[in-house]
């Protein structure tokens, strides 16, 4: 007999309202108080409180919904307007139909038209957004949901229309009863949308489980009401970023400037790297530097500094009093032999001759010649006139000689001694220069000033010039040096002032993460319990457990596990959502989901499946045959609808109920096809018989495996081998392919040679031309085959 759903997992404690999240308010409350009866210092809790500030007004809320239909036109592989019916209200219902048919166009239209967007798209190249038109659909493309929402009389309908073609050049509004048409975003519906999303395709369980560890931990704390929790926590995060990148920045940039300032050929540079370079940096002393204001070492700068402001003898002033010194030597030359010049001579001699007799009164006689003239009173009176005379006449000599002296002295005096600092590679030039003051012939120093000042004056210059060209190059070097240096200095002053904010910061977030962890743990609690009893159904002869271990010892088990074991474990993560009271969505849409699963797990998925739709209307496309065969032969209720696609995109929704029926509609349509070649018919119409008696020979099949207690993986591993259709009667008799004989002599009994032979033409027809008499009496022939064997 086939397993109950009475081993299906319980309804969840968290549907109970004390399993409830509590309101945005009450978890604001909730943290105020612990934060109030915490040891925080007074600043941190500043911090905290402002990173825990709300957002803003309250968000809208969808009220509860069931789906009631989706029509479609012009959108993915759907052409003109198809509709999907679905009953609103708790239930399942499996969306059939085979790659390509248009059923997840559905899926994907359902999606897009409350969201506006589609997981399935996210992140991939343009041409997916551009080439979402249907080719054979001329008119604008539309998607309209109908929705059953608590408390409305009527349905519904949400209305997404484009106006580009992007495909999120759209807009949609809901049609509610008793309201007017109101713009989607304006409802606030996406916070809802994005918290309880319901939609799951089979590209979002692989996101589930192998995307970004923050990605899961948001989803997770978005379901337990956490949402400002996280916001906080990412406030802080983010303000302390902001704090501890000045610090950061200026870490990973003090190497570079270190090794500029090591390779910088200044004094300056080097004080600054030894401020710098040490576990304390001298910031002070560094800015000094950078700024130019600091008592730096400097002695080689302050050498060449005095040096570039050397200056040599005045050159020009020199030419000039030489210049002068020749005209008063030239002048007084002019004055020898002239009776000035006699008359000069002759008053300095009186002058000497008075001088004597005022030394020597008593000396009567002339000391010269010792003439009888007596050199007395009256003489000297007559002498000293005759003196002032003679002067008057000699005062242009008298003038000439002061000239000259003037003149020489005016050189001697430009003759200054060098500062004490004078460079010895230029000191025997300046001695040169100052060994004119010691010159006192007119003509020798007006021969050797001029050239003695040059050549001091060119040395200095020379000197003063080179010291000039090094300041200007070591300046140049400091110039860049100084502009890191300040450039790093702002991030590290500004990272010192940072330190007492990153401070509060972090322990603002070392309180919250453990407010979180104790807030998070009550809430998940419920939700966790729901996922692991969502797990023991899915993880059919798996031995990898929820709490990540591999029989039974810890290991990362998500690197062990197959594919169809991660999708199993992404629906046990999911789902446990839709069972949260607050949960707006009353339905489920998931496409895909048996993908890469094995028969063990398609038979656990049917059963969490039957289990949701107990409480929430549950969609399931899929182009799988082994979830809705699962359900048959579980005896799970469900709704099976079949999607088909035909010429130019026509889609129709019928209903699907088995395979059987599926392949004899097909045929039964090609019967009515008018004009079709007899070869096409001859060619297609044994496939069709031929799937139709598989679909039918596999139900029995898998009861007699599944009785024998044989585990999933052989079971499908048996029929698998049955290639062909006499070995899949053989299997659904015995349990066994190799027992082909007896299969059709016991068919031949039970219901005529006419069965096996028809058994024979279809197995034969799958790969050559039979003929085709009577192509209805063949499909009832069938038709009579395929109920008799089902029920072996």
């Amino acid at each position: 007999m086939p397993e109950s759903v009475d081993s299906a997992p319980e309804p969840s404690p968290a549907q109970q309202p004390a399993g409830q999240p509590a309101a945005p308010g009450t978890l604001a409350l909730l943290i105020a108080e612990r934060l109030a009866a915490s040891d925080l210092d007074e600043d941190a809790k500043a911090v905290l409180l402002t990173a825990f500030q709300d957002d803003g007004p309250v968000r809208g809320r969808m009220p509860g919904a069931y789906l009631q239909s989706v029509t479609v036109s012009g959108f993915r592989g759907i052409g003109r307007t198809a509709r999907l019916p679905l009953t609103p209200g708790p239930g399942l219902t499996l969306v059939t139909g085979r790659n390509g048919s248009g059923k997840s166009s559905f899926a994907e239209a359902t999606e897009i038209a409350l969201t506006g967007d589609n997981a399935r798209w996210r992140g991939r190249s343009d041409i997916w957004r551009r080439s979402w038109r249907n080719l054979h659909h001329g008119q604008e493309p539309q998607i309209a949901v109908e929705l059953r929402i608590d408390g409305d009389p009527e349905s519904a309908t949400v209305l997404r229309t484009w106006h580009g073609d992007d495909v999120a050049d759209s807009a949609a509004e809901l049609d509610r009863p008793g309201h007017d048409p109101v713009p989607l975003p304006d409802l606030g519906w996406q916070e809802d949308l994005a918290t309880y999303r319901p939609f799951l395709s089979y590209s979002e369980l692989g996101q589930v489980i192998g995307g970004k560890p923050s990605e899961m931990y948001d989803a997770v704390a978005s379901i337990l009401g956490l949402e400002q929790l996280a916001a906080a926590d990412k406030r802080l995060r983010d303000l302390a970023r902001e704090y501890d990148a000045p610090a950061k920045e200026a870490k990973a940039g003090l190497p570079a400037l270190l090794a500029l300032l090591e390779n910088t050929d200044d004094p300056r540079a080097q004080a600054a790297r030894s401020a710098l370079d040490g576990r304390r940096p001298d910031l002070a002393r560094a800015a000094e530097l950078a700024a130019g204001t600091g008592a730096a070492d400097e002695s080689l700068l302050f050498d060449l500094r005095r040096r570039s402001t050397l200056t040599g003898p005045d050159t020009e002033a020199v030419a000039t009093a030489v210049a002068r010194l020749r005209e008063t030597i030239a002048a007084a030359e002019d004055l020898r032999g002239t009776s000035a010049e006699d008359a000069l001579q002759r008053a300095e001699l009186l002058a000497r001759a008075l001088a004597h007799h005022r030394a020597h009164p008593d000396l009567g006689t002339c000391p010269v010649c010792g003439g009888a003239a007596r050199l007395d009173e009256d003489w000297a009176l007559d002498a000293a006139e005759q003196e002032r005379l003679l002067r008057t006449e000699a005062e242009q000599a008298l003038t000439a000689r002061r000239e000259l002296h003037a003149a020489g002295q005016a050189i001697r005096d430009l003759a200054v001694p060098p500062p004490g600092w004078l460079p010895p590679e230029i000191a025997a030039a300046w001695d040169d220069w100052l060994r004119c003051r010691t010159v006192s012939e007119p003509a020798a120093l007006a021969s050797v000033a001029e050239n003695a000042a040059r050549t001091a004056a060119d040395a200095a210059r020379v000197t003063r010039q080179e010291a000039a060209r090094s300041l200007a190059d070591q300046d140049d070097a400091w110039r860049d040096a100084a502009r890191a240096l300040a450039a790093w200095l702002d991030k590290a002053h500004a990272a010192e002032r940072a330190i007492p904010s990153l401070a509060r910061v972090k322990a603002a977030q070392k309180w919250l993460k453990a407010a979180h962890d104790e807030i998070r743990a009550e809430r998940m609690r419920p939700i966790a319990e729901d996922a692991q009893r969502i797990w023991s159904n899915l993880r059919q002869q798996s031995n990898v457990a929820l709490d990540v271990t591999v029989d039974d010892i810890n290991a990362p088990a998500l690197g062990v596990m197959s594919q169809g074991e991660l999708h199993a474990l992404a629906l046990s993560l999911f789902l446990p959502r839709t069972f949260l009271p607050e949960n707006p969505f009353r339905f489920l849409v998931i496409d895909d989901p048996v993908q890469s699963m094995d028969p063990a797990k398609v038979d656990g998925l049917a059963r969490v499946l039957a289990l949701l739709a107990e409480h929430r209307q549950v969609v399931v496309f899929t182009h799988d045959t082994r979830l809705p065969q699962a359900l048959k032969y579980l005896r799970l209720p469900a709704t099976v609808l079949t999607v088909d696609r035909r010429e130019h995109s026509a889609v129709r929704v019928r209903s699907g109920d088995d395979p059987v029926k599926q392949a004899l509609y097909d045929a039964k349509a090609l019967a009515k096809t008018r004009d079709l070649p007899g070869d096409v018919v001859a060619r297609v119409l044994p496939g069709l018989c031929r799937t139709a008696l598989e679909a039918a020979f596999l139900e029995p099949a898998r009861r007699r495996l599944l009785g024998t207690g044989l585990p999933h993986d052989e079971i499908e591993r048996r029929i698998a081998k049955a290639h062909k259709l006499t070995e899949l009667a053989s299997l659904a008799l015995y349990g066994e392919t190799d027992r082909v004989g007896e299969a059709m002599t016991d068919l031949t009994r039970a219901y005529g040679q006419q069965a096996t032979d028809h058994i024979r033409w279809c197995n034969r027809g799958s790969h050559e031309a039979v003929p085709v008499d009577d192509v209805e009496e063949i499909i009832r022939r069938t038709a009579d085959l395929a109920k008799a064997v089902r029920s072996l």
